[in-house]
């Protein structure tokens, strides 16, 4: 499908080349000088170097403009600064306290046995991270068969993760993760109320689509802001980049203080602004957990968003792999949307299936060897690379 979305987009700019010539008789192909070409735009680039986006041709200096805008650091601020500011009056008003809630019964019966079977777990405001966790725990073990296995969906087939490689990533988030949500069980009281009616199905889809996509912007745009200051890029996303062919455990492998911000981008919707009903928040949280898994499991499965949603909006491994050895590129976790808009996206198709001859990323000077970003030997041959072309051009 995305293969022949792209040539679709090909086949339209090469129509539009066409259309005029066809219509004229060839000695009015040549035009002169002062004259623009019947086969050139306005702009005087030719028709078929033309860029077809949002259902529109944009020709190639009015799209380079655009990406720059898009791109710009600046314009994100201020949409996720707007955002943020509209979120009360977008979201704040779905439940008033004290609303009496509507049903339908649908999810009356799992609400009814979750309460029941876990009474003192489930009224206590850790049981969101548990659940996250033992999802987290189940997918990367779920991946892991696929790499142990050697299964077909791996991405970058020229690399598997060792049981040493899981093991060494996997047993300090299990230890830590266990440990934390534990103590936080045992030891905080952090009692909370919980209603005895399910919400319905209607506010439950609802809610949960508002909080994936809020919460998917909010953590696009802390990972643009991860990459955009080189302090925070140098010395906390680059542990998260230390893996260049990513798998299921190293998803997880994330500074601190970023690990903390992630969440907050969260749990920032829900919790300050939307107020959903729990059994809601809960699934969101294993959703949001299950996604960030996918797409760094290095494989590319049926179930990814990536393959659900149309016009290339979906994310998962097949377009977040490419981040991790173009780091300028696809910053999208659950959604693609945003790297739509912004013109940080670029599409799997151009990369897959089965490339493995990846060259590392090396960006010019922003992006000098780093820990976890630029390997050395990549700048190294680039630069040699480099040398050599300017000198076959000098000659």
């Amino acid at each position: 499908r995305r293969k022949k979305e792209l040539e679709h987009s090909r086949t339209m700019a090469d129509k539009a080349a066409a259309a005029p010539t066809e219509a004229l008789p060839k000695a009015a192909e040549k035009s002169s000088p002062g004259k623009p070409s019947s086969t050139r735009c306005s702009c005087g680039s030719q028709f078929s170097s033309h860029v077809v986006r949002f259902g529109m041709m944009f020709c190639p200096k009015t799209w380079s403009r655009v990406r720059k805008v898009a791109r710009s650091y600046q314009v994100q601020l201020v949409c996720v600064v707007l955002l943020t500011l509209s979120l009360p009056s977008l979201v704040g008003h779905l439940h008033p306290e004290g609303e009496t809630r509507a049903k339908d019964n649908l999810l009356q019966p799992l609400w009814s046995w979750t309460i029941t079977t876990f009474p003192e777990a489930a009224s206590h405001y850790i049981f969101g991270s548990i659940l996250a966790c033992t999802t987290f725990f189940i997918s990367c073990m779920y991946f892991s068969y696929k790499d142990l296995a050697r299964h077909d969906s791996k991405i970058q087939k020229d690399w598997w993760p060792t049981l040493y490689d899981m093991w060494v990533v996997g047993l300090p988030q299990v230890v830590i993760y266990i440990a934390a949500n534990w103590a936080t069980l045992v030891f905080v009281d952090g009692k909370i109320q919980l209603p005895d009616e399910a919400p319905s199905m209607s506010e439950f889809m609802c809610d949960l689509a508002i909080m994936l996509v809020v919460g998917d912007y909010y953590i696009y745009f802390e990972h643009r802001t991860m990459h955009h200051f080189h302090f925070l890029r140098d010395n906390i996303h680059s542990v998260h980049h230390e893996y260049k062919k990513v798998f299921s455990w190293a998803g997880g492998w994330v500074h601190p203080l970023e690990d903390g911000v992630a969440v907050l981008t969260q749990i920032a919707c829900p919790v300050f602004f939307l107020h959903p009903h729990p059994l809601t928040f809960w699934v969101f949280v294993c959703l949001w957990t299950l996604f960030l898994v996918d797409e760094h499991s290095g494989h590319d499965v049926w179930w990814s968003p990536y393959y659900w949603l149309p016009f290339a909006a979906g994310g998962g491994g097949a377009p977040h792999d490419i981040h991790h050895y173009r780091p300028n590129l696809n910053f999208g976790f659950v959604f693609c949307i945003w790297d739509i808009i912004f013109c940080t996206l670029t599409p799997p198709v151009e990369w897959y299936p089965g490339k493995t001859d990846f060259e590392p990323y090396v960006g010019g000077e922003d992006f000098k060897p780093v820990k976890g970003f630029v390997p050395v030997e990549g700048w190294k041959k680039y630069n040699k690379n480099s040398n050599n072309n300017n000198n076959n051009n000098n000659n």
